[in-house]
């Protein structure tokens, strides 16, 4: 009995041991862009340290199986952060790998293919669209975004007071938005940030929660409705995989308080971000500066099934605001810290509250036809006195965006299909009263309800030509009107619908060797009077106005050279803008609006990056990262002839000539790292007749820090920066073409002297 059982156990070992020597240890899973949730094709993912590695497929999808066990994955894409994703368990199936993109190697990220929904390579994109990372982001103080955007070739924010008023510029355009943005459209997650009379305020956005920001450079209304310059597109973080829990505090010169506590959950069925921000300054003005603003923000995507996606965006803010008011030439000069006495006296600012909401939902019928559709309200209340009202506004917006999508498989042509709509609807309550010289409300003296519509319904096609070439098509069809209502004087009630506008658009893009793309775009937009612009003193609404039309045709080129170490971005471009609103004065010095003649836009965008440290590196650096960025822009009137002169041959007011901003990011493997930036911004005419300038000025800003993981779960980033570091003197913003009634011109709004700020970063993943 003993020798059988000898045997037979014998026999079965035998028999085990080529079961042993094929056994496979596997993990499999899909790789995706953090914040698109698009795939990402061919991702190296390599069993630990091994040289063991497979690519991810058409759909992001790898299967990697070795000999010996390993206990993680390691992740690495051009243009992303390499990542490295510990397995929970032997034989992990079905990971969710999402990748972050870095600021390097942006020709390769991934974009959601300029409205087809479906995804591409930057590269691969025919439009001049700029990528802002977060690393981006966080190289400056987040809390103050125009440090980050002024990075990007061809834009140029500006912010009138301590942390409101905001003001974005896009080759040259919207620089009449002095008080708010307009022709250029935005965006937070895929809905409108934008209201239907073509306005935006950025007030209420909270910057520290962006994970990253499109920049569309040029008219884009064949898929975007009413914009005139571009479209800025900005996407609120995503939580990292795990559930966390992270606190945040920056201090700084001038009372600068800002605190982040946040929660965030990202698994493969949901991610979602919850964060309370508090933030206050007392700005560097002698009074009447400071700002203090409370953020909550809750966004989240339920990944209902493979083929059906839940999204939701719910913000609220309360501001209070305090603004100082633009100087003279000679206290811009001598008092620099001066606030406008008007300004203390009355009180000038704003107290706000605002709530946003909007729900998405993307439904994929079958791996080629898919459905996003975006409902979304906002509401805002706003006390404002300012000169010469003391102003109460009640506004509610509501809306829907709803795109089809479709991408069959019809051999080497590959074509792509996007059909959609989006509506904007705005009422508006405007009541203004008397103002006294202390800032109390007094007599009502207009009371108007004013409602917009937006209806842009837009269609577009792409194919493959060759292998390598892609022809776009597209078009939109454009409806806006205005009705306005004033329960004090019946006369100024009317209605306007102006004529439809027809937005196409034709885009061309040939790739070589996935190594460098050039393209040729033609595109159109347009940009209707908003609600302020559209009134006359002698009835309701002005019959003649008509939207302004921009025309654009730009030739650009992206990709990577010396081995991909420095990457790309070179983009020329010529718009003729039409029927551009320019503001007069009636016999009574009542200003209306009217439509004068052409203005020119025409310029270089250029943008060079790159890690000059190989990516199998070993020494003390991981990243040394030089970039420069160059603008030229010369904008120029055409055809511009008012009352007060002819103004034609004239460089536009409030554009810049030349905007460079260079830099150079260093990272060690220890975690410290430095960032410094240094920016020109050249001289802008601040009249139509060009007599009077502000002077051109160069900003020097730096940050440094230490950033890193103890034990896995908790991590940290400590920093600080000095940002204006020459202490220039400079105007941030200017109101054009202003003069006061004793003839001092009041134009310039002081920029930030030298300022400091520390902080610290600490989440604690479960």
């Amino acid at each position: 009995m003993k020798f059988i059982y000898t045997v037979v156990l014998l026999l079965w070992s035998m028999a085990a041991l080529p079961l042993a020597a094929v056994a496979q240890y596997t993990a499999a899973g899909t790789v995706l862009d953090q914040q698109t949730r698009q795939p990402l094709v061919g991702a190296a993912v390599a069993a630990g340290n091994s040289t063991l590695a497979v690519t991810t497929d058409e759909n992001g999808r790898f299967t990697l199986s070795a000999p010996e066990a390993f206990e993680a994955v390691k992740v690495q894409y051009l243009g992303y952060v390499p990542q490295v994703v510990p397995l929970k368990n032997a034989n992990a199936v079905a990971m969710v790998i999402a990748l972050e993109a870095s600021n390097t190697g942006l020709s390769e990220v991934q974009v959601v293919g300029y409205g087809t929904g479906t995804e591409r390579k930057l590269l691969e994109t025919p439009a001049a669209l700029s990528i802002v990372t977060e690393k981006d982001i966080q190289r400056n103080n987040p809390i103050f975004l125009q440090n980050t955007l002024n990075q990007v070739p061809g834009v140029r924010m500006n912010v009138r007071s301590a942390a409101s008023q905001s003001n974005i510029l896009i080759r040259g355009i919207g620089t009449y938005g002095r008080f708010s943005i307009r022709g250029i459209k935005l965006y937070q997650n895929g809905i409108p940030l934008s209201e239907a009379d073509g306005t935006t305020s950025l007030d209420d956005l909270d910057y520290t929660t962006l994970g990253r920001i499109d920049v569309i450079k040029g008219p884009a209304s064949t898929l975007y409705g009413a914009t005139l310059g571009g479209v800025v597109s900005f996407q609120t973080r995503k939580a990292a995989p795990g559930t966390s829990l992270h606190v945040g505090t920056t201090v700084g010169k001038y009372g600068l308080f800002r605190t982040n506590t946040g929660v965030g959950i990202g698994s493969d069925k949901v991610n979602l971000l919850v964060n309370y921000g508090h933030q206050e300054t007392r700005g560097f003005r002698e009074a009447q500066s400071n700002s203090r603003k409370d953020f909550v923000t809750v966004a989240g995507d339920f990944y209902v099934s493979d083929r059906q996606t839940v999204s939701l965006l719910a913000t609220y803010t309360a501001q209070h605001d305090n603004y100082a008011g633009e100087l003279d030439s000679t206290d811009f000069f001598t008092n620099y810290r001066k606030t406008a006495p008007a300004y203390v006296s009355k009180d000038v600012g704003v107290d706000a509250e605002v709530t946003r909401l909007g729900f998405t939902h993307t439904y994929r019928f079958t791996d080629s036809f898919a459905n996003t559709t975006s409902l979304f309200t906002s509401t805002s209340y706003s006390l404002s006195p300012v000169e010469p009202n003391f102003a109460r506004v009640q506004r509610g917006k509501r809306g829907v965006r709803s795109v089809f999508t479709y991408a069959p498989e019809l051999g080497t042509l590959r074509p792509r299909f996007a059909l959609g709509t989006e509506y904007l609807a705005n009422q508006d309550m405007n009541k203004r009263y008397a103002i006294s010289a202390q800032g109390v409300a007094g007599a009502i003296n207009s009371d108007q309800e004013i409602r917009a519509t937006q209806v842009n319904t837009f269609a577009q096609a792409e194919a493959s030509l060759t292998a390598h070439t892609t022809l776009t098509l597209g078009a939109s069809y454009n409806v806006v009107s205005f009705r306005l209502s004033d329960l004090l004087a019946p006369r100024f009630t009317g209605y306007r619908q102006f004529k439809p506008v027809i937005t196409p658009r034709a885009a061309l893009v040939h790739t070589f060797n996935d190594q460098f793309s050039v393209y040729a775009q033609y595109s159109t937009g347009f940009s209707p009077p908003i609600s302020s612009q559209i009134g006359l003193s002698s009835g309701p609404i002005n019959p003649d106005l008509k939207p302004e039309k921009n025309r654009n045709l730009e030739l650009g080129s992206r990709g990577t050279v010396l081995g991909n170490k420095l990457n790309y971005d070179l983009t020329l471009f010529r718009m003729r803008v039409q029927n551009g609103l320019v503001q007069q004065r009636d016999a009574a010095n009542v200003t209306y609006f009217v439509n004068s003649g052409e203005t020119q836009y025409q310029g270089v965008e250029l943008a060079v990056s790159g890690n000059l440290v190989a990516a199998n590196s070993t020494g003390l650096l991981t990243q040394l990262r030089p970039f420069v960025s160059y603008t030229y822009t010369d904008a120029e009137f055409k055809d511009y002839k008012l009352l007060t002169g002819d103004f034609s041959g004239k460089q536009v007011t409030g554009t810049f000539r030349n905007l460079f901003t260079g830099g150079l990011d260093a990272e060690t493997r220890f975690g410290l790292y430095l960032n410094l930036t240094a920016q020109y911004t050249d001289r802008t005419p601040i009249q139509d007749n060009n007599k009077r300038y502000a002077a051109a000025y160069w900003l020097l800003n730096s940050k440094a820090g230490v950033r890193g993981k103890l034990f896995s779960h908790f991590g940290y980033d400590v920093f600080a920066g000095l940002d204006n570091i020459a202490d220039e003197h400079y105007a941030v913003s200017v109101a054009l073409n202003q003069a006061t009634p004793v003839g001092k011109p009041t134009f310039y709004n002081p920029g930030t002297p030298r300022n400091w700020y520390a902080g610290a970063n600490l989440n604690y993943t479960f």
